[in-house]
């Protein structure tokens, strides 16, 4: 089973390191083990558990990009929802925990 959604780059930065490794940890968490997730860009699909799958999409401010969940057995489908949840928070949010201070740019 697949939950979808799409997901909008709202940093000015694009996907850079700093989101890309925060997008990372959250994907990678235990309870989120059992269960897959990927984000499609111009048709390249890349495992969300992954920093470098997420750098090689490319994504630049305003992208637009779909998030897969994917899992197997019902079980899982509130663990699914809730790292739907928490990964498009994560996005709406823009990422601000994760934003290059101006200084640093």
């Amino acid at each position: 089973m697949t939950l979808t959604n799409v997901v909008t780059i709202k940093s000015k930065n694009g996907m850079h390191l700093r989101p890309a490794g925060i997008l990372s940890q959250i994907s990678s968490k235990s309870e989120y083990s059992d269960i897959g997730i990927f984000l499609l860009y111009n048709g390249v699909r890349a495992d969300a558990k992954s920093v470098f799958n997420i750098m090689g999409l490319g994504a630049f401010q305003g992208a637009n990009l779909i998030l897969e969940i994917e899992y197997e057995d019902e079980k899982l489908e509130e663990t699914a929802k809730s790292a739907e949840k928490e990964l498009i928070d994560f996005f709406e949010e823009g990422y601000i925990h994760a934003e290059v201070p101006e200084e640093e740019i």
